[in-house]
């Protein structure tokens, strides 16, 4: 025989919820800054007044004309060293060699402040639920009554949830610059303090990597100085009509041999 089953019933219950709450809430913000930082040793060494003025301009010349040394808009000319550059200027005569070491600095600062917060709203909510006039599968109005309440109250959980957290987020918002700005604050200082030890830290191992480089600078410079006399001797030579010119170079000394009659 078969079972016969009535249309289903909806049962809709609605339900309101006064919600007024208030509490204490941090409003945390930490602030990261990073940066490079550096330190320099420098030596300075002036041409000795011996250098004439034929060798130093045959001296721009063999810089201009070497590989590795550039010169400048100023009319310096610059070498790079590993770890810093050498530079010769020629209309101060003078000789520089700077090392620098560089490295990446960061500090972080936070800030915290408590705050109230407080939400006052009435929720509204409704629930449903079905029911058979016979009962079928055991929904009856009752039990559709119950899933009905139960469903407005679960609803109206969420809301208060979804008030509670709009609350939280207006709070959020509203001391956020403030709470920010004290934990960047607080970071620029402990910027401040970390770059300035780390300075010093760089300004030392700059100091040691100058003794070293500071040698290759130096051999480099004085490589082309010898040239330099190499050539400007060379030059008088010709431009007295020497005679019987040799010029070898052996073990990094140059030796050159002319006649002049006087």
């Amino acid at each position: 025989m078969a079972e016969l089953m009535c249309n289903p019933r909806r049962i809709q219950v609605r339900a309101t919820r006064r919600l007024a709450e208030a509490w204490e809430q941090e409003v945390r913000r930490s602030v990261v800054l990073s940066g490079d930082v550096a330190g320099e040793a420098r030596v300075r060494e002036r041409l000795a007044a011996a250098v004439g003025a034929p060798t130093l301009a045959a001296l721009s010349r063999v810089l201009g004309r070497t590989e590795g040394w550039e010169e400048g808009d100023d009319g310096v000319f610059r070498h790079p060293l590993d770890g810093g550059v050498i530079s010769f200027d020629p209309d101060s005569r003078e000789l520089e060699i700077v090392a620098r070491v560089s490295a990446r600095v960061e500090a972080s600062g936070e800030a915290v402040a408590v705050v109230r917060a407080e939400v006052d709203d009435l929720l509204e909510a409704s629930g449903a639920g079905t029911y058979y006039d016979d009962a079928w599968g055991g929904h009856t109005r009752e039990r559709a009554e119950r899933e009905a309440g139960s469903g407005a109250e679960a609803a109206l959980d969420e809301a208060a949830e979804r008030a509670r957290a709009r609350a939280r987020d207006r709070v959020e918002k509203t001391h956020e610059r403030k709470v920010r700005n004290q934990a960047r604050r607080r970071a620029e200082g402990t910027f401040e303090t970390t770059k300035r030890e780390r300075e010093r830290e760089l300004r030392a191992q700059a100091a040691d990597l100058l003794t070293v480089i500071g040698d290759t600078g130096r051999g480099l410079f004085h490589r082309a100085l010898a040239e330099a006399y190499r050539d400007a001797i060379l030059a008088y030579a010709r431009t007295h009509r020497a005679t019987g010119i040799t010029c070898s170079e052996d073990g990094g000394v140059v030796d050159i041999q002319f006649e002049v009659e006087v």
